[in-house]
C-alpha cells in the first residue's frame, strides 16, 4: 500500500473550530481562541472515546454529555 494514502486513526485533539480553520488550539473547554471570538457555544471537540466510535448510541450520549457540561460552564460564567 502507498503510505501517503493511509489515514491516521485517532481523534482530533483541537476543537472543531480551530481544526477547520487550521489554528492552534489550547484544548481547554472552551478554548482561548473561541472564548476570544465569543464563540464558546461552538467550541466542540470530537468524541475521544474509541468505544464511542464503534457504537453510535455511545457516541451520541457522550456528545450530549459533553454539550451539557459546556452549557453548564457557560451558565456559570454568565451569572
Amino acid at each position: 500500500t502507498d503510505h501517503r494514502k493511509q489515514r491516521r486513526n485517532r481523534a482530533t485533539q483541537s476543537c472543531l473550530h480551530c481544526h477547520t480553520n487550521k489554528r492552534k488550539c489550547d484544548r481547554k473547554r472552551p478554548c482561548q481562541r473561541c472564548t476570544k471570538l465569543g464563540m464558546t457555544g461552538l467550541c466542540i471537540y470530537e468524541v475521544e472515546d474509541p468505544e464511542a466510535r464503534r457504537d453510535p448510541n455511545v457516541a451520541e450520549t457522550t456528545k450530549l454529555q459533553n454539550r451539557i457540561a459546556e452549557l453548564e460552564i457557560l451558565v456559570r460564567e454568565l451569572r
